[in-house]
């Protein structure tokens, strides 16, 4: 009686075993004979559900305005960055790259936008910031900036 347990239990191993050994391997035996767990309901024709606008906080950017070799200005940004909900953290993570990007380019963009009118157009800025988050970070990353607050000193 104790032989044929002991034949049981060993047959119950190595049946886990190949089962296990197959999984390794990435085939399925229990989809080969029909069994799955836990199958997740088709959607059929329905397109996902839109996830809300997801938003990381940039904080605020100072960027000297030098005109004839001299600081005139000083602008004051307070940003946002509107990015897709999966890509989040990865932008959050690269904050840094971005500050140094957006400070290198406005150094350069805001003496010619400011020469020729008298304050700051925010939508020019706005689309020279998202060119440059997307030569920074990639098309995809950043969908649009938002400028919260702007002031000239």
């Amino acid at each position: 009686m104790i032989r044929l347990i002991f034949i049981v239990i060993a047959f119950l191993m190595m049946v886990g075993a190949v089962v296990g050994g197959f999984y390794f391997w990435g085939i399925d035996p229990l989809a080969k004979l029909g069994i799955v767990i836990g199958k997740v309901p088709e959607l059929g024709d329905k397109p996902p559900a839109s996830l809300p606008p997801s938003y990381v906080d940039f904080g605020l950017l100072i960027v000297p305005v030098i005109q004839d070799r001299q600081v005139r200005f000083q602008a004051e940004l307070i940003l946002r960055l509107e990015v897709p909900f999966e890509k989040r953290e990865v932008v959050a993570a690269n904050l840094p790259r971005l500050q140094h990007a957006f400070l290198q380019d406005l150094i350069q963009f805001l003496p010619l936008v400011l020469r020729d009118s008298n304050g700051l157009e925010q939508d020019a800025v706005r689309r020279r910031l998202v060119l440059t988050s997307e030569r920074v970070m990639g098309a995809g990353m950043v969908k649009d900036i938002i400028i919260e607050h702007t002031a000239l000193k």
